[in-house]
């Protein structure tokens, strides 16, 4: 709550230059400047914590403000008030929790049955960690070792087909350690001659996991790359 209000005191001088620019009509919708002023605040107020906190009964929220500016009597001491909004951020806490332990529990389900229909194509092959691949275009180099540095054109997406990276759209290759990527890539890399250009699904555990990379890659979920190994530098 704190970061919300926070947030407002640095953005609502930018807001409130919007609201200035109206009509003389909608000037005299209100009694004076420090109403038209107080109603953009509290409109900005609710916008930013809105998102977080849809529950809120506005009635007893703006009881709660009044109070706070010395315009309403306090119905909750300021132990009760921190007792009280400790005990919200705890439910809150557990209900992203438990939202969180659904989806990664979904995308597991989900992402099983994906592989498990991409694992069907006749060309394609699954190592026995559970990597597949597919061979888009063959090459002929060295494969590297554990230890390379490695060139590479790629792009990823998730299952659902959102493209979450991609050195293509970038218009420059990746440079780097064998060793230090998710470990799909470590394993895959080196299957891989140089000149090759691969379909590759990697399963959560070898990728990231039940905790994901927010905000693109979620908890469990599988990736899909196509991986270009260009040169072994």
């Amino acid at each position: 709550m704190r970061r919300a209000v926070t947030t407002v005191a640095i953005a609502s001088s930018v807001v409130m230059a919007g609201y200035f620019q109206a009509t003389a009509a909608e000037e005299d919708a209100f009694a004076s400047t420090e109403a038209r002023e107080s109603y953009a605040m509290g409109s900005l107020i609710g916008q930013q914590i809105g998102k977080d906190a849809p529950e809120l009964d506005a009635k007893s929220f703006l009881d709660g403000m009044g109070a706070a500016l010395g315009q309403g009597e306090a119905r909750l001491s300021e132990q009760e008030i921190a007792e009280t909004l400790a005990a919200y951020e705890a439910r809150q806490i557990a209900a992203a929790k438990q939202r969180f332990e659904e989806q990664a529990l979904q995308n597991a389900e989900v992402g099983s049955a994906f592989r498990t229909e991409f694992g069907q194509k006749e060309d394609v092959v699954t190592l026995n960690s559970g990597v597949q691949y597919q061979v888009i275009q063959g090459g002929a180099g060295n494969k590297p070792g554990p230890d390379a540095d490695v060139v590479v054109h790629y792009s990823g997406r998730l299952i659902d087909g959102t493209e979450f990276d991609s050195s293509y759209s970038r218009n420059e290759p990746a440079r780097f350690p064998v060793s230090r990527v998710i470990p799909g890539w470590t394993e895959i890399l080196q299957e891989m001659p140089v000149g090759a250009k691969w379909t590759v699904v990697v399963p959560p555990e070898l990728a990231y996991g039940e905790r994901g990379a927010a905000p693109m890659i979620a908890p469990n979920a599988t990736l899909v790359f196509d991986i270009e190994l260009l040169e072994i530098s």
